[in-house]
């Protein structure tokens, strides 16, 4: 695996258009999204503004349930509340159920949970599908992609450049930082993750698929 640790006062969730080493940029991947529009489907909102205009991102993931009712149902989002100097993880359907201090000074970034700190509820949420994570297909093997987050304030932007199941990539984040009680979410996988250092390292996932939004590390602000 490969990871950036910073301050989560150095995030700033920017809209892009192309690969993350393309924009030059030092950062990850974001949520999911979709192909043929490029609109970002996860919550992806900082400071009460959407990372695309127009607010079209206000689900915490973008698909729907598997009768096509069109009801977007319960997703984990990671928030942090800079206010509160404090993280949380919602599991909530949209962004009009965010629950922060200051508006003006946060920022939520919608996956799925990673549930490190809680194997049953892991396990409920495979077998239920649950935040629709059969989707996100756990069993097959591809790059993978994380948000984490610990009781040291920190915040941990994750990619593995191997190909392997929603498990064993769970599994590797939760050993990443044993004793800092990480939690955390996965994002977009497969081509999808992207990670640029500059200068240092770069990764696109074996192709040069487009992206409409990334985790752009900013300001090396300490926490």
């Amino acid at each position: 695996m490969r990871y950036i640790k910073t301050s989560p006062n150095n995030i700033k969730l920017t809209p892009i258009s192309g690969t993350v080493p393309s924009t030059g940029l030092l950062g990850i991947n974001a949520g999911y999204f979709d192909d043929s529009s490029q609109t970002v489907q996860s919550i992806c909102i900082q400071n009460s503004s959407t990372v695309q205009p127009g607010g079209a991102n206000v689900f915490a993931c973008g698909y729907y349930n598997n009768d096509d009712s069109g009801n977007h149902i319960n997703a984990g989002t990671l928030v942090w509340d800079a206010g509160w100097r404090t993280y949380r993880t919602q599991v909530i359907s949209g962004a009009n159920q965010l629950t922060v201090g200051n508006p003006d000074n946060y920022w939520a970034q919608g996956g799925v949970s990673m549930y490190l700190q809680n194997d049953s509820a892991w396990s409920k949420m495979l077998s239920n599908n649950q935040e629709l994570v059969n989707d996100h297909f756990p069993s097959d093997t591809m790059p993978r992609t994380a948000l984490l987050y610990g009781n040291s304030l920190n915040i941990y932007l994750v990619i593995t450049e191997n190909k392997v199941s929603m498990s064993t990539f769970r599994t590797a984040c939760k050993n990443l930082d044993a004793t800092n009680g990480l939690e955390g979410i996965f994002l977009d996988g497969n081509t999808a993750t992207q990670m640029n250092v500059p200068g240092t390292y770069s990764f696109n996932g074996g192709s040069i698929r487009k992206l409409p939004a990334m985790i752009q590390v900013v300001n090396n602000v300490q926490l």
